[in-house]
């Protein structure tokens, strides 16, 4: 019972994606070299009985790999925007998508065998190579994702608890100059929504308040800005001054603010930024 709590629990927590197209690259040259040495190494499927060409074959199912995990990303992540963004993106959703990553590769690696050793299609034999594919990858996958995740968690973990003892951002000056007519430092943080900004802050009665502008984050003066609002996420500038305490998890920071209930999400590439007030 206790295992399965744990197991509950790992699969729920947020798990890290990739903030750049060239970190998928990565992932998908590692699942690559991966199959490639499998294949070779072990020789499943009755390749032992291959008398040449075993290597080339190898590196074809590798190469294979790598094009459908990238165009699979592709039509995901960016064109079907499907993988999502945030603490809704677990664990559990990050398995499923690697499933559908291992169906892909499977799809198009039996593709590729049919044609290039036999000519010939035989739609009939794909679940066997599907069953294959998920026997080889599932379980290491699996493994790699939650070694990961806990150890990303840990590192942000222990930044957040760095911060939360030294509080290097919250060292600044205030800044009272008018953003969209509100003194930046009654704004607790700015989010964009496509072209639109909620400015989220305070007003003279201590009161939270949501103010929506046609602009985007990239249109405001850096100047205007002043020390104390900050990026910390590609969707969000947060008030320093209003942070009251910081916490982590395998996705970066989480800040919570002032006067505010919604925790405002630090990502991994912004991190160095909070670390060096």
């Amino acid at each position: 019972m206790v295992i399965t709590k744990q197991i509950k629990h790992l699969l729920a927590k947020p798990f890290p994606q990739e903030e750049s197209i060239f970190v998928s690259f990565k992932i998908a040259a590692a699942i690559s070299v991966f199959v490639v040495l499998f294949l070779f190494i072990f020789k499943p499927f009755g390749m032992h009985l291959l008398e040449s060409g075993l290597f080339l074959l190898c590196l074809g199912f590798g190469i294979v790999s790598f094009l459908a995990t990238i165009v699979y990303e592709i039509i995901v992540v960016y064109l079907l925007k499907i993988k999502g963004d945030g603490v809704n993106f677990t664990f559990s959703r990050w398995i499923l998508y690697f499933i559908g990553v291992i169906i892909f590769i499977s799809f198009a690696n039996f593709i590729f065998v049919r044609i290039a050793l036999f000519d010939d299609i035989q739609w009939s034999l794909y679940p066997y190579m599907l069953r294959g594919t998920f026997a080889i990858g599932l379980f290491p996958v699996i493994v790699v994702g939650a070694f990961a995740l806990l150890k990303q968690e840990k590192k942000y973990q222990d930044i957040a608890l760095e911060l939360n003892q030294y509080s290097p951002y919250r060292n600044t000056q205030s800044n009272k100059q008018l953003i969209f007519g509100i003194q930046s430092n009654n704004i607790r943080y700015l989010e964009a929504m496509q072209n639109y900004i909620n400015i989220i802050h305070v007003n003279s009665d201590g009161q939270l308040n949501k103010k929506v502008e046609r602009a985007t984050l990239k249109s405001i003066p850096k100047k205007l800005l002043g020390d104390s609002l900050t990026q910390c996420h590609r969707s969000f500038f947060v008030n320093r001054e209003a942070i009251i305490s910081t916490s982590g998890n395998a996705q970066g920071l989480q800040l919570s603010l002032k006067d505010c209930d919604k925790t405002i999400p630090v990502s991994r590439s912004f991190v160095s930024v909070f670390r060096q007030h």
